[in-house]
């Protein structure tokens, strides 16, 4: 009896084998891929400690059996066998879908990439519905494993993994031109398109990082001269026209505007060095105030970045209250906070006659509209400089820093409106030419040809 209850030991602790090399495994930090297990945690249920303390219990318990109590020896050896067994079995069946989900991933094999390395991953899906469109496989790759649980909480419908881009890729395609998309281009041999996650006159627009990428994806005309004046030896065969799909379901407006105009308000974030600030949030509770006064509907929509901005957020406050005691005491129809942000903002743009905003990437979409489009010069006195040296504005009405010409400009922007010939024009320059009757359909043909 002693020699069957010390081989079911020596079997049971033999179970160390497999269970010290189960407890390693570790599955590809991978969310929503095809196939892949959906029970399957970062790490295995237990560590080898806990199979450890169970060989050492059942183990003492095993030979007090057989020096005091001979007739539970085998019975003892045998619970040590079940406990042990166990143990290795969930561990066993942990690594077991850790394969299973690297299989999972390896026949997945995305052709379309979307690396991500920036702060504010509402930038993916920006680009991800034209994506979609094209039906190729695709996935988002994230930089870091805290990026990577960010984006998979964002995008529960989007295949992502961590790391490097897989393999399979053949196209990558950059809404965010981070610093770390290097280390991206390095390990990857597929085609790297800069796509950028706007249009703008802003100073990081016509960075040298752009450089780096097999292609650089423009909207228009006016990147590329804005690529030539930043004196970047950028040749044309890595540059590729897309217009801007953004502008899908844009609505053009007519000149005629109602008594009550609604004014689409979305001002930039504001930067922590006023030196190099560009939004008009210093000034929002007077713009709102001026916008009001004349009987206008006001939207304010504010931008998801810069949230960190201690004066900027109270100006926010200031003006969402603003707009809800007037929403109270009148019943127009205003709109602020959460709702406005929520909101589509092609539906925004369809719904107000004309906008006031920055130096952002949100004015040249608005272009599509052919609407009145007002802009904040927030470092200058001169309108006229302002629109030398940023060349979006010059289809805009602008406001000076100090808003002494305010009043005059929105008599102009939502009365006669003089500049929509010239606004139609640098529509044009910006998205890409007059032919825009389908925006999207120049990015989903180089998403295709990257993917094949």
């Amino acid at each position: 009896m002693i020699v069957v209850a010390v081989v079911v030991l020596l079997a049971a602790l033999a179970t160390v084998v497999p269970a010290r090399r189960d407890v390693a495994a570790r599955p590809p930090l991978a969310a929503h891929v095809p196939g892949q297990p959906t029970w399957l945690s970062p790490a295995p249920p237990f560590r080898l400690r806990v199979w450890a303390v169970a060989a050492v219990v059942t183990t003492v318990i095993t030979a007090l059996c057989i020096a005091f109590a001979p007739e539970f020896q085998v019975a003892a050896a045998l619970l040590a066998l079940v406990v042990l067994g166990l143990i290795t079995a969930i561990l066993g069946r942990y690594a077991a879908g850790c394969r299973e989900s690297q299989q999972a991933l390896d026949a997945f094999a995305p052709r379309i990439a979307v690396p991500y390395a920036g702060k504010v991953g509402v930038h993916i899906g920006m680009w991800s519905p034209w994506i979609y469109r094209t039906g190729i496989p695709w996935v988002i790759v994230a930089r870091t494993p805290g990026l990577f649980h960010e984006l998979a909480a964002m995008y529960p419908d989007t295949p992502i993994v961590q790391g490097e881009i897989p393999a399979s890729v053949t196209g990558a395609f950059y809404p965010h031109g981070a610093a770390a998309n290097a280390d991206f281009i390095a390990g990857s041999a597929a085609t790297h398109v800069f796509l950028g996650h706007g249009d703008s006159d802003k100073p990081l627009s016509a960075s040298e990082r752009v450089l780096q990428y097999d292609i650089v994806a423009v909207a228009g005309q006016a990147a590329i001269d804005r690529f030539a004046a930043a004196g970047l030896d950028l040749p044309a065969d890595r540059i590729r026209v897309i217009g801007r799909p953004q502008t899908e379901g844009i609505t053009p407006g007519g000149r005629r505007r109602p008594k009550k105009p609604v004014v689409l308000y979305a001002p930039t974030w504001r930067h922590a060095d006023d030196s190099l600030n560009v939004s008009s949030l210093a000034v929002a509770d007077q713009i709102v105030q001026r916008l009001i006064d004349r009987g206008c509907i006001v939207r304010f929509r504010r931008h998801f970045a810069g949230q960190k901005h201690a004066e900027a957020e109270a100006m926010i406050e200031r003006v969402n209250e603003l707009l809800e005691r007037q929403h109270e005491s009148t019943g127009d129809p205003h709109g602020w906070g959460v709702a406005m942000m929520e909101q589509p903002l092609i539906e925004a743009f369809n719904e107000a006659d004309a906008m006031i905003s920055d130096v952002s990437g949100i004015v040249v979409d608005f272009m599509a509209s052919n609407k009145p489009l007002v802009m904040y010069a927030a470092q200058y006195a001169d309108p006229d400089e302002f629109r030398a040296t940023h060349p979006s504005a010059q289809g805009a009405y602008v406001i000076d820093r100090d808003l002494t010409q305010l009043d005059a400009v929105l008599d102009a922007a939502l009365g006669k409106d003089p500049m929509a010939v010239v606004r139609a024009e640098r529509a044009d320059h910006y998205l890409g030419g007059p032919d825009r009757a389908q925006p999207a359909q120049r990015f989903i043909d180089l998403v295709e040809e990257l993917g094949r």
